[in-house]
């Protein structure tokens, strides 16, 4: 009877081979060296959703029921504190909103705050 190689210690074999540190250069094979610069380059095309959260405030469902048109909602931000720019609903950046031709743009003030947020 001939060994099966998905099982037993065939399979387990090849996965203890199998170095994960390495991947990166298996992705980018035949890829050019300038492109080379965080391992990420297969992922750069897909597409995430970029949110400004200006402030929040907490209320109960009675205060927000009884709110009516011209009702004023106090946030939880200071007028010129940077604003919280979300990816895909994770803390990314502080920002500044800026104008750029006409249309809301984002100055970046702080970045990298997902990982300050976990350390």
């Amino acid at each position: 009877m001939s060994e099966n190689p998905n099982n037993g210690n065939g399979l387990d074999a090849a996965l203890a081979g199998l170095d994960m540190m390495d991947m990166d250069d298996i992705f980018e094979q035949g890829t050019d060296n300038a492109v080379k610069t965080d391992g990420l380059s297969m992922f750069r095309d897909v597409p995430l959703t970029v949110t400004l959260e200006v402030a929040s405030a907490e209320v109960t469902l009675g205060e927000l029921s009884r709110a009516s048109v011209g009702d004023v909602l106090p946030l939880d931000k200071a007028v010129g504190e940077a604003l919280d720019v979300k990816v895909n609903g994770v803390l990314f950046a502080k920002a500044e909103v800026v104008m750029v031709d006409g249309k809301y743009g984002l100055k970046f003030v702080n970045r990298n705050m997902a990982a300050e947020h976990h350390a």
